[in-house]
């Protein structure tokens, strides 16, 4: 194997490897949550402290980027901002993970403790591992995902009766007492950044506003769903779903597509209509629609498992981090685990 060489640069150097980045995320079929486009918008709108673009080259050729931030003496890890489910590494998958690291927290640090390649997904299988007394792999969360290939009244009839009941029940209350109920599907980039102004609204108007975190016109987590999805509506990879009872939004969705797989990246709803689970409503109308869709044969949720998840599938997975210590960072890792 030739030698591999890193080159450390400015992270707004990002867009000059867009062609190389998406051509290692090419063996992955461009999944979205990988793509160029996706991290320059985080790191345009999400980065919070000083990152760094690390490139490695085999020779001539470019095998793995990464964009990097040091968390402490001797130690880096991937940038990891809330709103991107998988961590900022992309690699050509013949090379050995363990190697690159390696290499690159020599290169990173004059001395090197550890590393980590956070919120991997098992299902991509973006990472070559090794068997390797230096890296070790650390459960993050549980995830699932749910095929959408048979008819959505054979699916929706396999489903738990607690969940039809009380979703059919939720339906004729809100049909009854509110008015009509009606899906509408946002993908025209001209109406994106009104659907990410009125899911902030949602957003903003229960317990989020009380820990900033929820989507404002005027915050960076605004700005990065509105750049995002704009320059992905005109790739036909994006659907903003909206529950409307009359004229008023209820529950939102925004979703990105890649691969015949829709994946749902944020869910909100109005409090107000909260006793009848307008989030549980909305997901009746949407898989509906996807299970009838054939350009579309999984969803995938990113998120961790929650009650609500195991009523819709039990499709599961567990995403990871990957972390190498250096024999140093062992010792130091041994001496504060016995001090405890």
């Amino acid at each position: 194997m030739k030698d591999l060489g890193w080159n450390i640069e400015p992270v707004s150097n990002l867009a000059k490897f867009s062609e190389d980045w998406n051509r290692l995320n090419s063996v992955h079929g461009g999944f979205i949550l990988l793509d160029h486009l996706f991290f320059s918008e985080a790191v345009s709108h999400l980065a919070e402290n000083p990152l760094q673009l690390a490139i490695c080259y085999q020779g001539e050729h470019v095998v793995c980027i990464t964009i990097v931030e040091k968390v402490r003496f001797g130690i880096s890890r991937t940038f990891q901002p809330s709103q991107s489910p998988l961590g900022a590494w992309i690699q050509n998958p013949t090379i050995p993970t363990q190697l690159l690291i390696k290499s690159l927290a020599k290169k990173l640090h004059w001395w090197p403790l550890g590393f980590s390649i956070t919120q991997q997904d098992p299902k991509l299988e973006c990472l070559n591992l090794t068997q390797s007394q230096e890296c070790n792999t650390l459960p993050y969360i549980e995830t699932g995902s749910l095929q959408s290939t048979e008819n959505f009244d054979t699916f929706w009839e396999s489903r738990g009766k607690n969940l039809r009941q009380n979703t059919n029940k939720a339906v004729n209350r809100l049909n009854k007492e509110s008015g009509t109920l009606l899906l509408k599907v946002i993908t025209d980039p001209d109406d994106i950044d009104e659907a990410i102004e009125q899911y902030g609204k949602l957003e903003s108007s229960g317990w989020k506003s009380g820990t900033n975190t929820a989507i404002t016109p005027d915050n960076d987590q605004g700005r990065f769903y509105k750049s995002l999805f704009r320059k992905l509506a005109h790739n036909k990879q994006t659907i903003i779903f909206q529950l409307f009872l009359g004229d008023t939004i209820i529950a939102s969705d925004l979703t990105v597509l890649s691969n015949q797989s829709i994946i749902i990246l944020k869910t909100t709803y109005d409090e107000n209509y909260k006793r009848f689970s307008p989030a549980t409503v909305l997901r009746k109308f949407q898989f509906e629609k996807i299970f009838n869709d054939p350009q579309i044969s999984q969803i995938e949720f990113y998120g961790k498992m929650m009650d609500w998840h195991y009523r819709w599938t039990n499709d599961t997975r567990e995403m990871f981090h990957l972390n190498w210590l250096s024999k140093t960072g062992k010792a130091i890792k041994s001496i504060r685990e016995k001090i405890k």
